[in-house]
């Protein structure tokens, strides 16, 4: 039967030895419930058991200490928990819980971050920060879609450049805002728009 050779706690965390070899990081608190101490002798299915249980307890806090700096998508939280190196069915689990509480929801989180970004970005731009932040594509389009039904974006482009460009009257000048209003996110089109108007009347209000 295996036996517990060693345990390393530090800072809530126990680094179990099984057989002289890591076995596990686990929550120092499960392990002691458990009964994973020096010496002990467990069968497999009580050590997988502790493991679950002890992982899950870690991965958790981590969560919670994520969402405790900002709201995270799921996607988010999947990712960082990866790089933690937990397991799959232990992410699932914690991931379950956090919406069960609704500390993870994605689609609030999308109509939230739309709201925030559209008073600087165009849609497109909006709608591709939402996926890089693990947003699915028809959360995120949705969201981007409700938020901007309220604007009018030729208007937000207008005021975005005029904000950054105050004359005009020239192609370098009409480049230089049909540039900065691409890389904010604006559609073609209304980047052109306002462009043109920069380019013929030197102010982004001509043409209207």
């Amino acid at each position: 039967m295996p036996r517990v050779t060693s345990i390393r706690e530090r800072r809530g965390r126990a680094k179990v030895y099984v057989d002289g070899e890591l076995w596990a990081e686990i929550d120092a608190t499960v392990a002691a419930e458990r009964g994973l101490y020096e010496g002990a002798a467990l069968s497999d299915s009580e050590l997988e058991g502790a493991r679950v249980a002890g992982e899950r307890a870690l991965a958790m806090g981590r969560a919670l200490n994520l969402l405790g700096y900002r709201a995270r998508s799921e996607g988010e939280i999947r990712t960082r928990l990866r790089r933690r190196e937990f397991g799959e069915e232990t992410i699932q689990a914690v991931v379950e819980r956090l919406q069960e509480l609704g500390y993870v929801d994605d689609e609030e989180f999308a109509r939230n971050v739309a709201r925030q970004r559209a008073r600087k970005y165009g849609p497109r731009r909006v709608t591709a920060d939402l996926r890089k932040s693990g947003v699915d594509s028809e959360t995120a389009q949705k969201a981007v879609d409700d938020e901007f039904a309220e604007h009018s974006e030729l208007d937000d482009a207008l005021s975005a450049a005029s904000r950054r460009y105050n004359t005009g009257g020239s192609d370098a000048e009409a480049r230089r805002v049909y540039g900065f209003l691409t890389r904010r996110g604006y559609s073609a089109d209304v980047c052109a728009e306002v462009a043109r108007r920069y380019r013929e009347a030197g102010s982004p209000e001509a043409g209207e």
